[in-house]
């Protein structure tokens, strides 16, 4: 069991956050007299950082400069506002609390920017000792679904690949998974859902969080 480790997708997986997204994304729409969207477009926006985002969130025929500055408003916007309505799924502490009982290893792996992984991770789960690593979204570091920041995050945790469970909620983790040689796990209470994960090569389906630590035995 210990020579299996985790790393976990962040929004939609561990946690909740896309009411509070959208309401920020709708803010800075607002402030550039753009049409603002339902919270539950938001779903199809997210998953590729802060930048995909903003994107998909814009008009198409958005300029580079706007989508710049959009983009850097959002991130002021998201820094600042209360984020009252995210909060980690149900189960989720349950799950935790069995990997850090057992001793297993535990990572997060985010294309939201770095600086707001670290802050969400330290907010919501700063007991756990067996979170090891945790990573954002950084400049000079290719996004998921690129391989290189799993790979780097499986030699950190002196893991070989093939024995990481890598969790995520969409088409994004799931091709991560599979690019990084590690076994792809997709969670059905994310922002995408079921199908979406299977035609990306999901291994494993889980209803609840502990049917992932079920996945060890």
């Amino acid at each position: 069991m210990k020579n299996n480790g985790f790393i976990f997708d962040l929004d939609g997986t561990l946690i909740d956050s896309l009411t509070d997204i959208a309401l920020c994304s709708n803010i800075v729409l607002k402030e550039f007299n753009l049409p603002t969207h339902e919270i539950a477009a938001y779903k199809y926006f997210v998953g590729g950082g802060a930048e995909v985002l903003v994107n998909n969130a814009v008009p198409k025929d958005s300029t580079e400069e706007l989508n710049r500055k959009v983009l850097e408003r959002f991130k002021e916007v998201y820094d600042q506002e209360l984020h009252d309505n995210t909060k980690p799924y149900d189960g989720i502490y349950d799950l935790l609390d069995l990997l850090h009982e057992n001793e297993i290893k535990v990572a997060v792996l985010s294309n939201k920017p770095h600086e707001f992984t670290i802050k969400y991770v330290d907010e919501f789960f700063p007991k756990y000792s067996n979170i090891l690593e945790v990573h954002g979204s950084k400049e000079h570091v290719p996004k998921k679904p690129h391989p290189s920041a799993a790979i780097e995050i499986a030699n950190a945790l002196n893991l070989e690949c093939e024995n990481i469970y890598f969790v995520g909620d969409s088409d994004v983790d799931m091709q991560t998974a599979k690019n990084s040689n590690m076994k792809a796990v997709g969670v059905s209470w994310g922002f995408r859902g079921p199908k979406e994960l299977i035609e990306n090569g999901a291994d494993h389906i889980v209803e609840t969080p502990i049917d992932i630590f079920k996945l060890l035995k």
